[in-house]
């Protein structure tokens, strides 16, 4: 004969089963049945709750009837933990039986046990596996079993999107991907307070979002919801949904689920310390390569590179030089070309030293008089070329000494002054002009005449190979001169910034600190 639950009877006059009244777990511990008529029963336990347990003993009870009463050992003896007991149910595989006086003693001893071999796989789950996802899937499956809930799910905050995600979940309804807001439901209150909360009608709780129910299909009923917390900071929620059995979650849930809350929010924090650490070091090592590549290609590039220039050079100044016209240009094209080159070499390799925090920086008390009127002559052969006026306003001007690294800051002057005329008009100008800013600053303003920037366009005007439109010109241009132009002021405490007018041209400022107090003039 075959009972409701499947186990097989001992037979019509034996078989006894009372109604059972409490919530199943799956625990193993080993215990002795001690019966007040003085049978003993050894065996495993396989179902156990605050209220009852069912012993599974390799021999079958008989002679055990609906009501006996006993004492329940639990092995090893010495731990003298002893539970009075009735018994409930009995079938060929194990004894059921209910507890009444020890209930609370009983449930703090069998839960503790569990919670602490729960705590301990989730901890040996975190520390083995490499794939967190997997990892909290496999947590929340087991929180979800051991609380006896119909789903479970843990949300995380996403900080970068400022809402919260569900990253793992278990139950009849995948969620896993689900996004609330960042204060939404009753999730988002948990989060947001740091205390957890039971609800046992939902209904009734006016937090309570019904989107996920909405999309899925599922009924949520009741809930328990605790935070995930570390040092005072909740990073999301664990959160189970519809108490098996009774329908209803107690102090005591809440007391174990803050407790794996607190634990799963570790075990999740030490696993990104441990990317964030792995992550670093990849980092560093493609640094440290990179450093090497650049110090090997420095040289092999800018020496061969050098030695083209040079003997082009040799042969276009040679005064009795036997070149034909046409093999004439084509060595200048060559030494054009080469020049082009080397310089995008130079600027390839400062921006990769900067990126990489190799580019050395000496900041020092600086005239930029000089350094100006060097900038101007390096500059006219160029204006020259392309028809276009340099105005140097700063000629009569006393200027202060400013802080700077004067190799760098003539490179800065160099790059604005360049491209305000490479970019420029035929006929147009470029004006050089100084003021003192309101904070102690000196500004020095590179102005030009040309096509203007689109405000679409300015927020691309400091990245690197960004040349605005004209890649496939015939002006020449690497791309990154502004963005290491950029670099470089920050580097010496500076700042940089623009104003530009479609069709009218563009004006690019350099503020750089002021180092004595000598006025303009």
């Amino acid at each position: 004969m075959t009972d409701r639950n499947g186990a097989h009877s001992l037979s019509d006059d034996t078989a006894i089963t009372g109604r059972r009244s409490w919530e199943r777990l799956e625990y193993q511990t080993s215990m002795v049945l001690v019966m007040d008529d003085g049978q003993r029963f050894e065996g495993k336990t396989t179902d156990v709750s605050l209220s009852g347990v069912l012993l599974v003993t390799p021999i079958p009870p008989k002679g055990v009837k609906l009501g006996d009463k006993g004492k329940l050992h639990i092995v090893p003896a010495e731990e003298e933990l002893i539970f009075s007991c009735q018994v409930m149910r009995a079938t060929p595989e194990g004894i059921g039986l209910n507890f009444h006086d020890n209930n609370a003693t009983f449930g703090m001893y069998i839960t503790h046990g569990m919670m602490l071999d729960l705590l301990s796989s989730i901890n040996n789950s975190f520390s083995a596996s490499l794939d967190l996802n997997t990892t909290l899937e496999t947590s929340v499956s087991h929180i979800k079993n051991y609380l006896q809930s119909e789903a479970a799910s843990l949300f995380l905050v996403d900080e970068d999107n400022n809402d919260i995600v569900c990253r793992a979940c278990s139950g009849p309804i995948d969620i896993t991907g689900t996004r609330l807001e960042i204060n939404e439901g009753i999730v988002g209150r948990v989060i947001h307070r740091g205390e957890a909360v039971i609800v046992n009608d939902v209904k009734k709780d006016s937090f309570f979002s019904n989107k996920v129910d909405e999309i899925t299909g599922f009924k949520t009923e009741s809930l328990l919801c605790a935070p995930l917390q570390i040092k005072g900071k909740s990073i999301g929620a664990l959160e189970i949904i519809n108490k098996r059995g009774s329908g209803f979650f107690a102090g005591h849930d809440r007391i174990v689920l803050t407790a794996l809350a607190s634990a799963a929010a570790m075990a999740i924090h030490n696993a990104r310390q441990s990317v964030a650490l792995v992550e670093k070091d990849a980092i560093e090592k493609a640094s440290h390569a990179k450093s090497d590549f650049l110090s090997s290609m420095s040289h092999e590039l800018r020496t061969p590179m050098n030695a083209i220039l040079g003997f082009s050079e040799m042969l276009l100044l040679e005064p009795n030089s036997s070149l034909a016209q046409n093999h004439r240009e084509t060595v200048e094209q060559i030494f054009n070309s080469g020049g082009h080159l080397l310089n995008l070499i130079n600027e390839i390799l400062d921006l990769a030293q900067i990126e990489s925090g190799k580019l050395s920086i000496s900041i020092s008390e600086v005239a930029p008089q000089e350094i100006l009127e060097e900038c101007f002559a390096m500059n006219q052969p160029l204006a020259k070329k392309n028809n276009v006026t340099l105005k140097d306003e700063t000629a009569n001007v006393q200027l202060p000494t400013i802080w700077s690294d004067p190799l760098r800051f003539r490179q800065i002057i160099i790059n604005l002054l360049s491209n305000a005329v490479k970019y420029n008009h035929k006929d147009g100008d470029v004006t050089v002009s100084v003021e003192r800013t309101s904070d102690g600053m000196l500004r020095f303003m590179v102005a030009d005449t040309g096509r203007g920037i689109a405000k679409e366009e300015e927020c691309l005007i400091f990245e690197p190979f960004t040349r605005l439109g004209i890649e496939g010109s015939a002006q020449e241009g690497t791309g990154i001169g502004l963005t290491i132009t950029h670099r470089l002021v920050e580097m010496m405490n500076g700042r940089i910034g623009f104003e530009s007018t479609i069709g009218k041209g563009t004006t690019f400022w350099v503020d750089m600190p002021i180092a004595d107090e000598t006025s303009l003039s």
